[in-house]
């Protein structure tokens, strides 16, 4: 092997060496501060906030503390903040503290409802009785909400009570709802009762027509389809009219 002399070697290392990166000053933490916990940088100590370029001492104003993380100041309980001060809140009567009472920091007791600055009495007319929240009313089985009373609800034959319709009935099984009254379903020859009970449904190969129900004609080459109530060709055929095809 041929020998490169040492100086020469230098030389061409250097040449393709990459670039020195540029040193970058190292950045000095400010007071009251300490490294940070996730990468490089700083955090400001508890108890202090961060502008930027410092950490500067927060200043509590009365009725607040310090939050969790010390990086800001919160009002106590029974003060809200405006931004920069942490006012009383002003309870009214039948009300109590809360802190999620929709920004107002108050809400009301059982029985009443929040009315611009008051707690207002929830007012229950007959047959009715509070809902389980308790800042509104509902009617008894039986009745039904018109406005700010509670209707009787009139059942017809063949019905019964339930909160499922707005009317509050609905009928019996084997019956239909015709205006305020349930009438007997007819089930024609060749069907029955279907699943919901308030109509009628053809046997497998009948079709409904009408209101009976009338066998499917099937023709040459083809058979019931799985709905039962109509007819398809079979496979290479195709259905022309009233007839199947083959397809060529």
């Amino acid at each position: 092997m041929r020998h490169i002399p040492a100086a020469v070697l230098a030389v061409i290392l250097g040449h393709f060496a990459p670039a020195s990166a540029t040193a970058q000053p190292a950045v000095t933490p400010p007071a009251n501060s300490h490294a940070s916990t996730y990468g490089d940088g700083w955090d400001c100590n508890y108890g202090y906030a961060d502008n930027a370029t410092a950490c500067v001492a927060i200043v509590l104003p009365a009725n607040s503390r310090l939050s969790a993380r010390g990086n800001r100041w919160e009002c106590v309980r029974g003060f809200r903040s405006n931004g920069r001060e942490c006012r009383a809140v002003v309870v009214p009567e039948n009300g109590y503290l809360d802190e999620y009472g929709g920004g107002a920091g108050w809400d009301c007791n059982r029985g009443f409802i929040p009315r611009y600055d008051n707690c207002e009495a929830v007012i229950v007319p007959a047959n009715a009785f509070l809902n389980d929240r308790g800042n509104d009313w509902e009617c008894a089985r039986g009745y039904r909400r018109e406005e700010s009373v509670c209707a009787t609800i009139v059942v017809p034959d063949g019905a019964f009570l339930t909160r499922g319709t707005t009317r509050g009935w609905d009928c019996d099984r084997g019956y239909s709802a015709s205006g305020a009254s349930c009438v007997a379903v007819s089930i024609p020859a060749n069907a029955y009762l279907n699943r919901r009970g308030d109509s009628s449904s053809c046997e497998y190969g009948f079709a409904k027509v009408a209101l009976a129900c009338v066998a499917v004609v099937v023709p040459e080459n083809a058979h019931i389809s799985a709905a039962g109530n109509a007819w398809e060709c079979n496979q290479t055929y195709r259905a022309v009219d009233d007839a199947c095809i083959r397809i060529r």
